[in-house]
């Protein structure tokens, strides 16, 4: 490897992802010593690209690129076991996960009486729901879709009963806080919770709880559960059961070189506090979540020898 041409890749597919990537590969490539003539690429798509959403996995095992995300987390577990979209086990390693605090929460109005995801089916409640563009392939209907079906109904059914569906490209949208504030929705099923979630207890709405079969189903698929809690949202009327939806897992092939791998965690370590995180209370990442995981994002999948030999000698696992 000491005189061999290196071609290295990350993969990326949101802005926030691209600043990560930018400042890692600038620590990586002056300090590894690649080989003359090396280079170190970072390719930006949108989620629709080739390297896009539940693709990053795909090319990232094919060897089409050598470093990739997954977000949330869970996505990243399911293309290791070979569950729900990916039909067979994708060989991927991680080199830690970077928090991006998160939930898929469902929630509905009040003024509906709903207190309860069972309850919509039972009552075929026509809902005048918000939530994501997008086909069968994007990552959050996916959930959303999985979450539904472990309760008997989909959302094409909602739709079939008299139920609406308003499309956002984020949730962070003007659409969604619009949908929300007008009333024009009186639900919401989406990640990207603390977008929207003020807004919508703000605006009488109530989050509900996931079942522990429907949570266990989704951790069979590689998707942990988690809590929202009153210490996130005071005005909570009762803590609830949830999907994590945290965290940006920064994945490679299992067959990656150790050393590149161990320059890589070394690179990440070296600039670990410049890269821009979103931690619920906004404070900085460390090295013993990052390599660990954390409230900010689970570690789903097992971290490259490489990478783990390098966070054992700093003292971080």
């Amino acid at each position: 490897m000491r005189n061999k041409k290196l071609n290295l890749s990350i993969a990326v597919t949101s802005r926030g992802r691209a600043d990560i990537a930018a400042h890692v590969a600038a620590s990586f490539y002056p300090h590894f010593r690649l080989p003359s003539k090396s280079q170190l690429t970072v390719a930006m798509g949108y989620g629709d690209s080739d390297f896009g959403g539940v693709k990053t996995p795909l090319v990232v095992g094919q060897r089409k690129f050598d470093f990739g995300f997954g977000n949330p987390a869970g996505l990243a577990g399911m293309a290791f076991l070979g569950r729900g979209l990916y039909k067979s086990k994708i060989p991927l390693r991680a080199l830690g996960v970077f928090p991006s605090w998160d939930r898929l929460v469902f929630a509905v109005h009040k003024e509906t009486g709903i207190r309860s995801i069972e309850e919509i089916k039972e009552k075929r409640i026509p809902l005048r729901l918000s939530s994501r563009i997008g086909d069968k392939f994007h990552t959050t209907l996916y959930v959303i879709d999985q979450v539904l079906q472990g309760y008997g109904f989909s959302l094409a059914e909602m739709e079939k009963w008299g139920g609406t569906i308003l499309r956002c490209s984020r949730p962070g949208s003007k659409e969604r806080k619009e949908h929300i504030r007008s009333g024009s929705a009186n639900a919401v099923f989406d990640e990207g919770l603390k977008s929207w979630g003020a807004v919508a207890l703000e605006s009488g709405m109530r989050f509900l709880p996931m079942r522990e079969d429907v949570l266990k189903k989704m951790a069979k698929m590689g998707f942990p559960s988690a809590r929202v809690t009153r210490g996130q949202y005071p005005s909570l009327e009762e803590e609830i059961p949830t999907l994590d939806f945290s965290g940006w897992t920064f994945f490679c092939h299992r067959e990656l070189s150790n050393k590149i791998a161990y320059g890589m965690a070394e690179a990440i370590d070296l600039c670990h506090e410049r890269i821009p995180v979103d931690h619920f209370e906004r404070r900085a990442m460390t090295m013993q979540e990052f390599c660990n995981g954390g409230e900010g994002g689970p570690l789903i999948i097992p971290l490259h020898p490489g990478a783990k030999k390098y966070y054992r000698e700093k003292g971080y696992l």
